[in-house]
């Protein structure tokens, strides 16, 4: 994954892809809607924003419902989308649902209903597929400060899967993402974390830390941001996961939830 980065607010490439598909949607369902008459255009532009609503709300209950251990601890975070889980079995069934509904009220509007939804679901993999793919080969060689003073490289952990946070103290969804991240890096020492200051000096950094009471491993200074030039980041925080064989096997931009996290790191260890 990529990202696309406006001011404070950071999307992932996967959710500006869904955001793409849904526009070409809803746009191609409101032109098509009145070409083809009163009752079956109304019926398809009724039906065009009752998928795209109706379809959010029933994937990210299904995400909840997939992991409830998780959410019952912090239930406000059913709400936080920003950080994404989504499920698409849920987000199909409740599509069908609606289209059923809407095929009793005026059948007219099922086949450029179909063409709207499939062409918006081209584009929605097409901006993925133009996205491309992100460097796969390990920083090998570079060695980064750490607050202790000591050096780090990654590939001194080369043959342990790790995860790489890069943040900063200035990013909101870093720090709230920060203290979740920490806790999960101390409950599993089989996989190395470095956590990746971007482009900041270690005093700010050391002094961020300390007044928030976050107790992190392998904190890095990459003065320069080449850990998210070379993993093609543009945007923070990103996480990378890489295996053990030092190839980048997952990517994520955007601020990430305590499932998808512990599921990407489930995956490294498998």
């Amino acid at each position: 994954m990529s990202a696309v980065q406006l001011g404070p607010l950071v999307l992932a490439i996967d959710r500006a892809a869904a955001l793409a598909g849904i526009a070409v949607f809803l746009l191609l369902s409101e032109m098509l809607g009145r070409r083809i008459g009163a009752a079956a255009g109304q019926a398809l532009r009724s039906w065009s924003g009752q998928v795209v609503l109706f379809g959010l709300i029933a994937a990210r209950l299904g995400h909840v419902a997939g992991h409830w251990e998780s959410f019952a601890a912090e239930p406000w975070r059913i709400l936080a989308i920003w950080q994404g889980g989504f499920s698409a079995q849920w987000a199909v069934g409740a599509v069908l649902i609606v289209t059923i509904l809407a095929m009793n009220r005026a059948r007219g509007m099922l086949r450029p209903g179909l063409v709207a939804l499939v062409i918006g679901a081209l584009v929605w993999q097409g901006v993925l597929w133009q996205a491309g793919p992100v460097p796969r080969t390990l920083v090998t060689d570079q060695r980064f400060e750490t607050l202790d003073g000591e050096g780090f490289a990654l590939s001194d952990h080369a043959g342990r899967p790790m995860v790489v946070n890069l943040w900063a103290t200035w990013c909101p969804p870093c720090r709230r993402e920060l203290p979740m991240m920490g806790e999960i890096a101390r409950a599993t020492p089989e996989v190395t974390f470095a956590f990746a200051s971007q482009r900041e000096a270690p005093s700010r950094v050391a002094e961020y830390l300390i007044f928030e009471r976050i107790d992190l491993p392998n904190v890095i200074f990459d003065r320069n941001g080449d850990l998210g030039r070379h993993y093609a980041s543009l945007g923070l925080p990103t996480t990378l996961f890489i295996g053990a064989d030092g190839q980048l096997a997952a990517l994520h931009v955007g601020e990430i939830s305590r499932e998808r996290l512990q599921a990407e790191i489930d995956a490294l260890l498998d």
